[in-house]
């Protein structure tokens, strides 16, 4: 009997176990195993199909595609290229042999084959594509010849056992997350070869102590080196003309950085050990090693953010601006200076410096932007310089150990969630300049026992003063015409609010949850506008629900409004606030 190879479909053969797809050209493609390849496999240099002999030349996409029984694989020498995800998934194999004729490794060839624990790329490879060792976590080191050009993006991502890789000096390019997530990797030399590093594409080599930049890298892309968490010394080649603000975010370790002398771009002038943009004198990288050079005139966005170990650091007189982010979650900061030539702070500037104790800020800040120090929750006392006029959103929010600050006269507004879960705070004045007090302001200050609002303020928005639980008594002044939904909602100990002349609505829940409310005093000769849950809206949060005897609304003689409308259905029902009116004002 004649044994004749089989026929998978109408294009694809089977001979000796493996599957083929035949050209007119006499070239063979190796194609997928219906019943998936297992084992050992030898991929010959040429097959024979009804007399015609084919050269085996490549290996098509997703033909071994997540073969896990596959152990071995040895490819012939006629192979030139393998094509996408060939071996992805192939999680069972170890070893492969990669002949010289293989001049192209596809799109994810060999991605997720977490049991490869070494290859051998030859010298005919050219380019390694996007994502071709993907995750293969079993390999501990790397060979890149020098006959490849270019490192696609993910090209090795994940590959958690990788310890050394050597980059070939034909090498132009590492892609964007190229190497990122190799956290056993512990150095890395780029050569003066490559022109351009990816956005991300050492981000997470958390063993990582040292990098050097060759001197043909041009550009550093968006957080390049993200969360090398152990990286403590970085040199820069000369070529470098783009660095991100972010390249080296949260490398917290660093302890030293160096620019090349002969790059006309940046310098780490005086050994500051920092990168600075010679033409603006702006910090663009620090590191806790960093003294800050009297040139410098900005310390750039992002420029410490993430780090941890600096504990202490000097502004200099000459920066006149500190950028987004700068200082953002410096941890181990206990005390800053902000000198009085210093007129601008960006956004979380000082955010999350959870052990600032000691903070002064010059007079030359004119605005406290928005969430600067947010979350500074070592943070005790502050005092305002009389330069400032607005203190932005969230701009000391979650500050719990603030027990007070000063506001002086010339500010004018107070943005939203300004203080907000200030905790610890117990007593702020407001001072006549203020104008507006935005939604959440002080909202959650619960040992925040009195508050004046003054008569110049026009405008306090919603949930101003919500959920400030310790609060005992409210003044709103007679400049304020409206009072927005929840703004005192929840103060579980409010006894006594004084209402002033101007206001003409209370919005939605404004005093719900005031469970303890002895007497509300209105100036204002008709009655401000409320809705039917201004005072809450069931026996559980109605105003003054806790106080068992006499509960008062006081009103001037021969005031209007207030025994109808909602006042009188819910504010002065007695199955629900039971206040008595008293117009003796």
């Amino acid at each position: 009997m004649i044994l004749l190879p089989l026929v998978a479909s109408a294009d694809a053969v089977e001979i000796n176990g493996i599957y083929y797809y035949l050209s007119s050209d006499n070239t063979a493609s190796v194609t997928s195993n219906p019943n998936q390849y297992s084992g050992s496999v030898v991929i010959p240099e040429k097959v024979t199909y009804e007399s015609i002999e084919y050269s085996v030349t490549s290996i098509g996409g997703s033909a071994f595609f997540y073969c896990s029984g596959l152990t071995s694989v040895t490819i012939g020498n006629s192979v030139t290229s393998i094509g996408y995800a060939a071996f992805e998934g192939c999680t069972g194999l170890t070893s492969i042999t990669i002949p010289n004729s293989v001049t192209s490794i596809g799109l994810e060839a060999f991605s997720g084959c977490s049991g490869l624990t070494s290859v051998t790329i030859p010298n005919s490879v050219t380019s390694i594509s996007d994502g071709a060792f993907y995750h293969c976590s079993g390999l501990t080191s790397i060979t890149i010849p020098n006959s490849v050009t270019s490192i696609g993006s993910s090209a090795f991502r994940s590959c958690y056992g990788l310890t050394s890789v050597t980059i070939g000096n034909s090498v132009t390019s590492i892609g964007s997350y190229a190497f990122s997530g190799c956290s056993s990797l512990t150095s890395v030399t780029i050569p003066n070869s490559v022109v351009s590093i990816g956005s991300n594409a050492f981000q997470r080599c958390n063993k990582l102590t040292s990098v050097i930049i060759g001197n043909g890298v041009t550009s550093i892309g968006s957080q390049a080196f993200y969360e090398c968490y152990n990286l403590t010394s970085v040199t820069i080649g000369s070529k470098v003309t783009n660095i991100t603000n972010n390249t080296f975010q949260s490398c917290n370790a660093l302890t030293s950085i160096t620019v090349a002398s002969n790059n006309t771009k940046y310098d780490s002038r005086n050994n500051c050990n920092a990168i600075i943009e010679t033409a603006t004198n702006t910090l663009v990288k620090g590191c806790k090693g960093t003294i800050i050079p009297d040139s410098v005139t900005s310390i750039g966005r992002n420029a410490f953010s993430g780090c941890y170990g600096l504990t202490s650091v000097t502004i200099p007189n000459s920066v006149t601006s500190i950028g987004s982010y700068a200082f953002q979650s410096c941890s181990s900061l206990t005390s800053i200076t902000i000198p009085n030539s210093v007129t601008s702070i960006g956004e979380r500037a000082f955010a999350s410096c959870s052990n600032l104790s000691s903070l002064t800020i010059g007079n030359g800040i004119t605005s406290i932007g928005d969430y600067v120090f947010g979350n500074c929750s070592g943070l005790t006392s502050i005092t305002i310089p009389d330069s400032v006029t607005s203190i932005g959103y969230y701009a000391f929010y979650y500050c719990y150990g603030l027990t007070s600050i000063t506001i002086p006269d010339s500010v004018t507004s107070i943005g939203e969630g300004a203080f907000y879960n200030c905790s610890g705070l117990t007593s702020v004045t407001i001072p006549n300049s203020v104008t507006s007090i935005g939604g959440a302001a002080f909202n959650g200050c619960s040992r925040l026992t009195s508050i004046t609002i003054p008569n110049c303020v026009t405008s306090i928005v919603g949930y101003a003063f919500s959920g400030c639980s310790g609060l005992t008594s409210v003044i709103i002044g007679n400049g304020v015409t409206s009072i927005k939904n929840y703004t005192f909602g929840y103060c579980s100990v409010l006894t006594s609010v004084i209402i002033g002349n101007s206001v003409t609505s209370i919005g939605d829940y404004a005093f719900a949850g005031c469970s303890k409310v002895e007497s509300i005093t209105s100036l204002r000769t008709s009655a401000p506008s409320v809705s039917s849950v201004t005072f809450g809206s069931s026996s559980s949060d109605y105003t003054g629900k806790s106080v068992t005897g006499t509960k008062t609304l006081y009103v001037p003689s021969g005031a209007t409004g207030y025994s109808s409308s909602y006042w009188a259905s819910v504010l002065l029902d007695s199955s629900k606030c039971n206040f008595v009116l008293s117009a003796t004002l």
